[in-house]
This record gives structure tokens, C-alpha cells and sequence, in this order.
């Protein structure tokens, strides 16, 4: 299928997905309403979810209700751990004032690691909301405690929305459901006590833990319905539109446009392909596949991967394999003074072969996307090297075409 083609086919899809969907309506009818968490982009960010819970149970933050939240979260793990693994015991913790409470975030790369001087204890959650554990660090993790606080009664509570347990034994396994469960007793109990202001805050944190992690059996019923009738339009929607990458790849897609000096020629799921705009001017019909744009053999690359904003060179399929290859090792041979340098010998392949290596433009976490204004900079300043760097191009390639063209018969 051409690339129009399939066009047209994703537009029919998305078409037929929003318009009479009765599913669709009510599933917005019954998630529609606003929440300031969703409205700020946080429904599943664990760097933020760890920033709620930080000031939720921290005594000295601005809630005002002290040690309420604290005391009912810690009562509960207390009572759910095996008695090996409490610290101390609910009754220990029950009606007794908490002293010299201190609630770190990201503390050796702990989420929360929360400390009281009176009675004595040290707990360490770490919080998975999308993610898993790597490079066994639970157990890292508990080995810091231990060693950083050697004499304090210590607790280390695996914190995620599912039934997997932690990797390490010493952990106890908390779920999103027991905030839920905790907290919404709390609110019910202590309403006339605890301001308007916060009370709307904790309304919304609830109602974001009961629509995401908690079972709604309607929810489920019509989600599974939209998915069995609208399976490609949804792919679609999360591709461009859903994604961690597609969000950034917005960003760039957008400087690309509104800067007039590029050209996209092809906007994917994790990466736009591009030339200068005055390229188009000089650029031979060459592609050998079938592309929208047969001057789309030669694109330079903004990437999303795992963690960082790419940026590389390559050049695709062609008709006259010869010719292709004249091209490359042109662009390597000069790479340097053009923007198109490559580390090491990789081969010329006859698909598609890279001519400058993988630039790294920015980096974030996994838990922490980078926000527009830093996406924008990191994006620009790439682009405005590019542009002076590519300017001797046309005077390198258009000679080896010429040539090849002298050469057909």
C-alpha cells in the first residue's frame, strides 16, 4: 500500500472512532470530569505521584493537619507487614506525637525516605507506578538505609498500582488501593477539620488512584468494547499523539515549521525526517521505494528513544546503487566540515545507512520528561549548527550526480 493510501485508510479510521461512538461518549461521560492532576499532566508521572505523597505525609507542609496523614498511612503498613519486617508496632505509633519528622525526596535516588527522631524510625519507599525494578536496586536501596542509619528500627515499603511483589524480601508490597482505602477514610473522619483547600486537593488525588488503579468493572466493559471496534484508530492516537516521545516530537515538529527553514518529509511514531527548505530546489528525484516525495532518499533525523532527543544523518534507498554509494562515501570523506560525520567503519548497506553517528541533544529520566522551553532550546541550538554546517552539500553531491547521469545510457 503507497503511503497516500495508507493515509487515507488511518483517516477513515479515525473517523469512524469519533464519530457515533455511543461507547466512546460514555466513557466520556463518565471520566469526563476535570481533575487537576490529569489537567497538569501528572496521572501517571511516579516523580509526581512521589512529590503528592511527600507533602501529603509530610508534618510540617502546608495542609496544616500535622501528623494525620502520616500516622494513618504508617498505622496501616504496620498492620499489614509481617511482624518481622514492622519496625515497631501500630500501638507504638497510636496516639503518640511524632517528634522531629523528616521526609526526603529522592535521597540517594530513594523516592521517599521518611524519618522521625521520636519514636525512632527510618522508612524508605520506593514507588513504581509504570516502570519495574532494574539493576536490582532494591536491594541497593536497603543496603544505604541500613548502612546511612545503623541503629535506627527500619522499613522499606514497595509502593505500585499492581500485585507484583518487590524482588527483595526485606520489602514490604503496598498498593495504590491502600492510599486509596486510607486516605478516604481519613477524609471522611476528619471533613469538618481539614480546610476547603486541601479537601479539593485530596478529592482529586482520589478520584485520579480510583479511575487509574483501582477496578471500575463499566470502566473496563467499555474500554474493551472501543478497543475491539477501534483498534487501529486508537494505535494511531497513541503513536502521534499518546506516547512519551509523541509529546516532544510535537514540540520539534512544531520549531521545524515554524522556523520555515526546514522541509519534513515524514513524521513517524518516534522520529521526523527533514531537509533544509532549499534543498527542495536542487534535490534530484532518486528514492527508489515508493515515498510520497521522491527527493526523500537523503533525510536528516530527530529521534525520540529511551531517555533522550537523537539527532543522526542517513541516506536510503536509491535506484542507481552505484551512484548511492559515490554519494556516501562522499559525505563521509567530508563529514566533518558538513555536519555529516561518522564514528567508525560500519558498512555501506543498500537500504539505509547512516552517515553521521547518533548525537545525543537531551537526556531526562524516565519518571521526569523535559518541559517545552528546555525541549525547544536543546532542539534549536542542534538546528542552527545544522543549517551553517549543511550549506556545502549541494556543491559536494550535485557533481557525482551529474556525473552518474553521463554515465546512463
Amino acid at each position: 500500500m503507497s503511503p497516500i493510501a495508507r493515509s487515507l485508510q488511518d483517516l477513515a479510521e479515525l473517523e469512524r472512532f469519533v464519530v457515533d461512538n455511543d461507547d466512546l461518549l460514555a466513557l466520556e461521560s463518565r471520566m469526563g470530569r476535570f481533575n487537576v492532576f490529569d489537567a497538569l499532566n501528572i496521572a501517571r508521572a511516579e516523580v509526581r505521584h512521589s512529590n503528592f505523597l511527600a507533602f501529603i505525609l509530610d508534618p510540617g507542609e502546608s495542609h496544616g493537619q500535622g501528623s494525620l496523614f502520616l500516622r494513618a498511612i504508617l498505622m496501616d503498613l504496620l498492620k499489614l507487614a509481617q511482624p518481622h519486617l514492622r519496625p515497631l508496632s501500630p500501638i507504638e505509633i497510636d496516639g503518640t506525637e511524632l517528634r522531629g519528622v523528616e521526609v526526603r525526596r529522592e535521597w540517594k535516588h530513594i523516592d521517599l525516605l521518611i524519618t522521625c527522631r521520636e519514636p525512632a524510625f527510618v522508612v524508605a519507599v520506593e514507588n513504581k507506578v509504570d516502570s519495574h525494578e532494574h539493576s536490582n536496586q532494591l536491594a541497593r536501596y536497603r543496603s544505604i538505609v541500613l548502612e546511612q542509619f545503623p541503629s535506627a528500627p527500619t522499613m522499606f515499603i514497595f509502593l505500585s498500582p499492581g500485585a507484583e511483589p518487590p524482588s527483595d524480601g526485606a520489602w514490604v508490597h503496598y498498593g495504590y488501593a491502600d492510599i486509596h482505602r486510607v486516605l478516604t477514610r481519613v477524609r471522611a473522619a476528619y471533613e469538618n477539620s481539614i480546610g476547603d483547600d486541601v479537601l479539593v486537593f485530596l478529592d482529586h488525588y482520589l478520584s485520579l488512584i480510583g479511575a487509574r488503579f483501582m477496578d471500575d468493572s463499566k470502566i473496563d466493559e467499555l474500554c474493551r468494547r472501543i478497543y475491539k471496534n477501534h483498534r487501529r484508530a486508537l494505535q494511531l492516537i497513541f503513536e502521534r499523539a499518546g506516547s512519551p516521545s509523541a509529546g516532544i516530537l510535537g514540540e520539534v515538529e512544531a520549531l521545524l515549521h515554524e522556523e520555515g527553514r526546514w522541509h519534513v518529509f515524514h513524521r513517524a511514531a518516534r522520529y521526523i525526517d527533514f531537509v533544509p527548505q532549499n534543498w527542495l530546489a536542487w534535490l534530484p528525484h532518486l528514492a527508489s521505494e515508493p515515498v510520497d516525495d521522491p527527493r526523500y532518499w537523503i533525510g536528516l533525523r530527530l529521534e525520540v528513544e529511551e531517555g533522550s532527543l537523537d539527532f543522526y544523518a542517513e541516506v536510503g534507498r536509491m535506484k542507481d546503487l552505484e551512484l548511492r554509494r559515490r554519494i556516501i562515501e562522499a559525505l563521509l570523506t567530508n563529514g566533518a566540515a558538513l555536519g555529516f560525520e561518522r564514528k567508525g567503519n560500519a558498512p555501506i548497506r543498500d537500504k539505509f545507512t547512516r552517515v553521521t553517528s547518533r548525537e545525543h541533544l537531551l537526556r531526562w529520566n524516565d519518571d521526569d520528561e523535559p518541559d517545552v522551553d528546555v525541549i525547544r532550546r536543546a532542539a534549536k541550538k542542534r538546528l542552527d549548527r545544522l543549517h551553517a554546517e549543511l550549506s556545502g552539500v549541494r556543491a559536494l553531491v550535485l557533481p557525482l550526480i551529474e556525473l552518474g547521469n553521463q554515465g546512463t545510457p
